[in-house]
């Protein structure tokens, strides 16, 4: 049974998100959610359609513009979808009929690059000066997924040590809120990784980088490792530990990692972090998602008969989650906490604890072109948030647009239930009680 207490707690919750959700911005962050939430909405009802969709635009970078339609055709027309045969066979006659083979594939792709901007902030660190300035701090992240060749690392290396050469310095008294973060995907810049070998692997990482550490403390830039899938998690942890002790790194504060809340050792990990922080004299920032790879480390666990690392339900990871949040916020000042969500009973949530706290040192992290409603909500109660914003070719940094978009299509997801028309109050109830209820 709840006590009076927790009821009370959840009461205040949702009068915050009211505000959020009510906080409604300006017409084109009106009309950008709703069409987000439309799309969502037709994407499960299409399921088989969504998919093909999918497929194409992860293999759309490697094809030549003259060979968009064919590879389209074979992904959404010869494959069994939703789309009606005879709407398949009226699309194609027509399309052969008047030789619009080539017209159509440039629409493709110019519609998916369309698409893309929507999501990803520039395709060059160069064009960061021709971008209207935003009053949102940001944290950048250069696209990419792991590097299959020591020369493909070598390029990924080469863009965020051109992104930290041309981010301007940032003065040494500034709200950390306002401090320009980079964010770095470890198996993007190294590509000798092998978890069977985690001591010589952190060897080869922590020589990676260190010049982009020095270079980012020069400038006074934060840096945050982005945590990857659960193989690598033990060498980026353990390098990120050695390497923030060393002499001349020690006592520079504006590094963070990350903690996903998916994995059921999240808790003991802050506990880990929390200590080490405690050790080295100086707050450590911790990024706390949810997490994006939870398909994949269910396959790679049952491929391997281990026991999945992550939970086998969204309920259970939004209870971790929340878990987490308390811990974090109670372990002020060594861990400086920075929230990634963008799901409205967990930013209620977090307002009303840290208020509870008195902690005004923590962070509310959204991806750029997500949930821009909310942002407008949160910013109308004086919260500011960070955009974590993707730089690169818009093409090859589709990857990172599906994951992106394959989170946010859940079927338990939170844009998705709204999309369905639910009740505000029933989005937001608190996921300990319905396991309590039973549903």
């Amino acid at each position: 049974m709840f006590t009076k207490q927790m009821q009370y707690d959840d009461t205040k919750i949702l009068s915050i998100a009211k505000i959020i959700d009510t906080k409604i911005g300006s017409l084109i962050q009106r009309f950008v959610f709703y069409t987000t939430s439309k799309s969502i909405h037709f994407g499960f009802r299409y399921p088989k359609l969504k998919l093909q969709i999918f497929k194409f635009i992860d293999v759309l970078p490697s094809l030549e513009t003259k060979k968009i339609y064919p590879y389209f055709k074979i992904y959404l027309f010869d494959e069994d979808t939703e789309i009606p045969i005879f709407l398949k066979s009226s699309i194609q006659f027509l399309i052969k009929t008047f030789c619009l083979g080539k017209l159509v594939s440039s629409l493709i792709l110019k519609i998916v690059k369309v698409f893309a901007k929507f999501f990803i902030l520039t395709d060059s660190p160069k064009n960061l000066k021709k971008l209207n300035s935003s009053i949102r701090p940001r944290t950048y992240d250069v696209l990419g997924e792991t590097a299959v060749s020591p020369k493909e690392a070598k390029e990924y290396l080469r863009q965020y040590s051109e992104l930290l050469e041309l981010l301007p310095e940032v003065p040494l008294d500034i709200d950390p809120k306002l401090r320009t973060n980079i964010s770095i995907k470890c198996s993007g810049i190294e590509t000798r990784l092998y978890p069977e070998a985690e001591e010589m692997s952190g060897k080869y990482l922590k020589e990676t980088l260190r010049p982009l550490l020095r270079l980012a403390m020069k400038k006074g830039i934060g840096i945050n490792l982005d945590m990857e899938q659960y193989d690598l998690k033990s060498i980026i942890c353990r390098v990120a530990k050695e390497l923030f002790l060393e002499a001349e790194f020690k006592k520079y504060k504006h590094f963070g990692i990350v903690v996903q809340s998916y994995l059921r050792s999240s808790t003991e990990d802050l506990k880990v972090w929390k200590e080490y922080a405690k050790d080295r004299g100086v707050p450590i920032t911790i990024r706390l998602v949810k997490g994006a790879y939870l398909e994949y480390e269910r396959i790679k666990a049952e491929e391997r008969g281990w026991i999945s690392p992550v939970f086998d339900t969204k309920r259970e990871t939004d209870i971790k989650f929340e878990e987490n949040v308390l811990f974090l916020l109670d372990s002020s000042p060594f861990l400086r906490p920075a929230f990634g969500t963008h799901n409205l009973r967990s930013l209620a949530f977090i307002l009303y604890h840290a208020n509870n706290r008195s902690i005004l040192d923590f962070e509310i992290q959204m991806l750029y072109g997500m949930a821009n409603k909310y942002k407008a909500g949160l910013e109308s109660m004086g919260i500011i948030i960070r955009e974590y914003s993707p730089i690169g070719a818009l093409l090859p940094g589709m990857a990172y647009l599906i994951r992106r978009l394959l989170e946010n299509t859940s079927n338990q997801g939170f844009l998705y239930q709204m999309s369905l028309g639910k009740n505000l109050d029933s989005l937001i109830t608190n996921p300990k009680e319905e396991i309590i209820n039973g549903i």
